[in-house]
């Protein structure tokens, strides 16, 4: 063989390696960048089934929020959103070339999963399609696929979502209650070793029922053994970030806001927000705060339209961000 040839195949096969090398690292997801908590919107608040009226396309809800302040966006994995079966590769190429854009990081791509059921068809089929929204939240560039041990699930009827057909609903085996924790585990061991697998971290939310509280989750974490599970806290206090330290990746808040006797906004939620923040700034978090409408919109007792999600939704934002700046000063005096 003669040194030209040689040469030219050494280019040839230094070419394609550097080619599938730069393939690798463009399917990574990104990093999150270390400083303050980030407060992000969650797609499922304009996903047409918490008010009176049609869900918002998953790209203008991206541009919506950016235009509104929010510093990054979590997609909500249910039609008409980023339900992965939707979303061929050039569709999530161009979700991804969209939040680079916008500058608008997706924080988290997120499933509804019950990975509980003592029915073996029903967890295997929750299993491929939380393994599917891995390779989205791969896809997307983000970093995080926020799963639940057993989601009960929202019944839509004439468009609108509830949850008084299935939270209220015994459990159908209630005497099985170890053996369904066994379930959970088994189905997050093997998501976990695929997402870590995909360079993703699962985020495990703290929703009832089988996870109830922090501890659960963290016992799972602990059971489990991958560092590709983490642990999401839908609201917690000063002692829920001290018991999840920096196991805790993602949170979410939501609720309603009213002025106090000073004009400021207060959250009406059962679960205060403000000591929770504290502690989450001053433990260093760097994660993203997601804000969710996710219940029925009322107003003067009928459902209540659009516009009523998007005052909260408004008011929400300005919330957080008061209450980030106050434990900011908190952390720093």
């Amino acid at each position: 063989m003669s040194a030209d040839v040689s040469r030219r195949t050494f280019l040839s096969t230094t070419a394609a390696a550097a080619t599938a090398a730069a393939l690798r690292v463009s399917a990574k997801p990104a990093q999150k960048v270390p400083g303050r908590m980030k407060i992000g919107l969650y797609t499922i608040t304009y996903l047409g089934i918490w008010y009176e009226g049609d869900a918002i396309p998953l790209k203008e809800v991206m541009r919506k929020a950016k235009k509104a302040g929010w510093e990054g966006i979590e997609f909500d994995t249910k039609r008409p959103h980023a339900a992965p079966m939707d979303l061929s590769a050039d569709q999530r190429k161009e979700l991804r070339d969209l939040a680079g854009e916008l500058d608008l990081p997706i924080s988290a791509v997120s499933p509804n999963s019950d990975l509980s059921s003592h029915v073996p068809e029903r967890v295997e089929a929750t299993i491929c399609y939380v393994r599917e929204c891995i390779k989205l939240t791969r896809d997307v560039g983000s970093p995080i696929c926020k799963v639940f041990a057993a989601w009960p699930g929202v019944v839509v009827r004439n468009g609108l979502g509830s949850y008084h057909y299935t939270r209220e609903l015994p459990d159908p085996f209630p005497e099985w209650k170890e053996e369904r924790w066994d379930i959970v585990r088994k189905s997050l061991n093997e998501l976990s070793k695929f997402a870590e697998d995909q360079g993703v971290t699962l985020a495990l939310q703290n929703h009832k029922p089988v996870t109830n509280d922090e501890d659960d989750v963290l016992r799972f974490i602990e059971e489990v053994g991958s560092p590709a599970l983490k642990a999401c806290m839908d609201h917690g206090t000063a002692e829920t970030v001290r018991k999840t330290g920096n196991l805790q990746v993602h949170s979410h808040y939501n609720g309603e806001f009213r002025k106090d006797s000073k004009g400021r906004l207060v959250s009406t939620h059962k679960v205060g927000y403000e000591e929770y923040v504290d502690a989450l700034v001053a433990s260093g978090y760097n994660g993203f705060m997601n804000w969710e409408y996710c219940h029925p919109a009322m107003k003067f007792g009928k459902p209540a339209g659009i516009d009523y999600v998007e005052k909260v939704t408004r008011e929400a934002l300005e919330y957080m961000k008061e209450l980030r700046a106050q434990a900011e000063g908190k952390a720093l005096s």
